[in-house]
């Protein structure tokens, strides 16, 4: 595999190796296997039915024949900090994608930290997953990303939407890939070649809750504030009724108004 080297150990795949499987158990657990079997950076799955799909907090992802999960695996040799980024960055190419293929008109947000939005229902998941080597930077980087791409997929879900019940484009599975894959490359590249802060700004301009009274229901707890930003650790920093601040690092966000 051709590999574009930047600065230090860092690097883009140039070319997606991408295999596709009619079923599989799960396309991240398959990456996370080639990964521990040596298999080099730029290794790509998608998989038309999903039989134990994962999604965030150990959630339950379905993935019907007409939908997309992919998975791809990197190897970034970042230390373990820094590759927490890679969920903002899946966001971005999944906000992308949906961007080209929907009417302007559409409500398209990210709701933090990386759920891809039309109007107050979920289009899309993400779940990342990593383990170090024994240097403790990341030996290998799993991204897997399912995004409902036609109608009969989420009929027992009532919060998601597809992208043709939202008016865009019918995508097959496999060019769904091909056009997620190209906005993956420019996003990693921004993220490799200039660290978060790119990464940061490009989804502060798409996020649905900057500025606005939330709820964050935590693992503990639920808090009430402001949306103030997005903080240089990925942290979403909310602003209390008393003035002080508050990071959430983990947990649920939704308006305040509507709570769900």
């Amino acid at each position: 595999m051709s590999l574009q080297t930047f600065t230090g150990d860092q690097f883009l795949p140039n070319t997606w190796r991408l295999e596709t499987r009619d079923s599989i158990d799960s396309t991240n657990a398959e990456a996370a296997r080639r990964a521990r079997a040596g298999e080099p950076d730029g290794y790509a799955i998608i998989a038309r039915e999903q039989t134990a799909g994962r999604g965030r907090s150990g959630r339950a992802w379905f993935t019907g024949g007409n939908d997309l999960a992919l998975s791809i695996l990197l190897r970034p040799q970042l230390k373990p900090a820094a590759a927490a980024a890679a969920g903002f960055v899946a966001a971005l190419a999944v906000y992308d994608l949906a961007r080209e293929v929907l009417p302007s008109t559409a409500p398209l947000t990210i709701k933090w930290p990386n759920d891809v939005l039309i109007g107050h229902r979920k289009l899309s998941g993400i779940l990342a997953e990593a383990a170090s080597g024994a240097d403790g930077r990341v030996d290998w980087l799993v991204l897997g990303m399912g995004v409902n791409l036609a109608p009969q997929s989420h009929d027992a879900a009532p919060h998601a939407i597809d992208l043709e019940s939202a008016g865009g484009k019918r995508l097959q599975p496999e060019e769904a890939a091909d056009r997620l894959l190209a906005h993956l490359d420019h996003w990693i590249g921004q993220w490799l070649t200039q660290g978060f802060e790119p990464i940061r700004d490009a989804w502060r301009d798409r996020a649905r809750d900057l500025g606005k009274p939330v709820v964050a229901r935590l693992p503990n707890e639920t808090v009430e504030g402001v949306a103030l930003d997005l903080g240089a650790d990925g942290a979403l920093v909310l602003q209390l009724a008393d003035g002080a601040e508050r990071r959430v690092s983990a947990g649920d966000v939704f308006p305040l108004a509507i709570g769900a």
